[in-house]
């Protein structure tokens, strides 16, 4: 009769050690999931802040594209809640569809130092584009993007 509450105790034991185990092993499980969640939110959230919108008139091709120094020149208005650059490596262009790095970026409001909103921001990129064609730009930040067409002259 002892052997049997002997054994119990020792399963009963066994069963507290596996639990504070498998308890542990949830908790650390529910916070990773939580990190994450809270993560993605921050994201969303720094999505939905970001809005911007490219203003360089389609109309004045020499005035967004230097075919002597093969340089585009694109404004972009920060039409958002935020600002939505802390690095100017953190804008994406495409040109027809082909990744480009900026060659430079500038804030072109006056008494603004950084991207804040209702400013502008000139981006340069250097790029070899044929005249009298019909050209694409696409212009990224934080998974806001708007596009630009022009034609060269």
């Amino acid at each position: 009769m002892a052997s049997v509450s002997s054994a119990h105790l020792v399963l009963f034991i066994a069963a507290i050690l596996f639990s504070a185990a498998l308890a542990g092993a949830l908790t650390d499980s529910a916070t990773i999931i939580g990190d994450s969640v809270n993560d993605a939110a921050d994201t969303d959230a720094a999505h939905a802040n970001t809005a911007f919108s490219v203003v360089s008139d389609p109309g004045a091709p020499n005035s967004v594209y230097n075919d002597t120094t093969d340089t585009l020149t694109i404004l972009v208005k920060n039409t958002g809640d935020s600002t939505p650059l802390s690095d100017p490596r953190d804008i994406t262009v495409l040109v027809d569809g082909e990744y480009q790095t900026p060659a430079s970026t500038a804030v072109v409001s006056a008494n603004a130092d950084t991207w804040r909103p209702g400013t502008l921001l000139r981006v340069e990129v250097t790029v070899d584009l044929a005249p009298s064609t019909e050209t694409r730009v696409v212009v990224d930040t934080n998974g806001h993007r708007d596009h630009f067409t022009f034609t060269t002259s």
